[in-house]
C-alpha cells in the first residue's frame, strides 16, 4: 500500500475536466428527454393547502406538473443512518403532505421539455400555506407546548443520542486517576 498522508496524489480524472472534455449528467441529451424542477417550501412550518398549477400547466412544453397526491403509493425516502427503529415514523415523502416541516421542503415537481422552461413554470405555480409557528432552536423544539413537527409520533424527539462527557471532564478524571485520555478528547485541557 502506498501513503498518501502528507504527499500528492496523482488524480486521473482532473485532465479530461480541465481540458473541457469532461461529461456531466447536464451533457446527457437523449430523443425524448424531459427535465424537472421542483418546487420548495417557502416556509419553515405550514400546513400545506391547495396547489394551483393550471398556469404552468398552460405553458407549451410543460408536460406535468405533480403534487403528493400524483405519487400513489410511492414509498418514503430511506434514511442512511443504519437501523433505526425509532425514526421510522418520522420519514420524509418525496413531495410533502399535508405539512411542510422546513424551508425548502419538495411541494411539487414540473416536468417540461427543457431545465429552463421547467424552471420557470415553478413560478407560475400558486402554493396556499397556512403558516404555523416555527421552531428556530433544537432545546426549545423539545419544550411542553411547543410546535410539534412530526405528527404520526406527537412530539419532535425523533431519536436520542448518547451524551459523551465534554473534554474538559474527560482530562479531569484523567487527571485524577493517571489514566490516559479517552478517545476523542485533547490534552490540550490539562493543566
Amino acid at each position: 500500500m502506498t501513503r498518501a498522508v502528507g504527499r500528492s496524489v496523482p488524480r486521473k480524472e482532473d485532465r479530461p475536466l480541465l481540458m473541457g472534455r469532461g461529461r456531466y449528467a447536464a451533457d446527457v441529451k437523449l430523443p425524448g428527454m424531459l427535465h424537472a424542477a421542483v418546487l420548495r417550501s417557502s416556509h419553515a412550518h405550514a400546513r400545506l393547502g391547495a396547489i394551483r398549477a393550471k398556469a404552468a400547466l398552460d405553458l407549451p412544453g410543460v408536460v406535468a406538473v405533480l403534487g403528493a397526491q400524483d405519487l400513489g403509493d410511492v414509498g418514503k425516502i430511506p434514511v442512511r443512518l443504519g437501523p433505526r427503529p425509532n425514526i421510522v415514523a418520522c420519514l420524509q415523502p418525496p413531495l410533502a403532505r399535508e405539512k411542510v416541516r422546513y424551508v425548502g421542503e419538495p411541494v411539487a415537481l414540473v416536468v417540461a421539455d427543457s431545465r429552463y422552461l421547467a424552471e420557470d413554470a415553478l413560478d407560475l405555480i400558486d402554493v396556499d400555506y397556512d403558516a404555523l409557528p416555527a421552531i428556530t432552536d433544537a432545546r426549545r423544539a423539545v419544550d411542553p407546548g411547543a410546535p410539534v413537527l412530526h405528527d404520526a409520533i406527537g412530539g419532535n424527539v425523533v431519536d436520542t443520542a448518547i451524551n459523551y462527557p465534554s473534554s474538559e471532564a474527560n482530562a479531569r478524571s484523567a487527571r485524577r486517576s493517571r489514566r490516559p485520555f479517552a478517545p476523542g478528547t485533547s490534552p490540550a485541557t490539562r493543566s
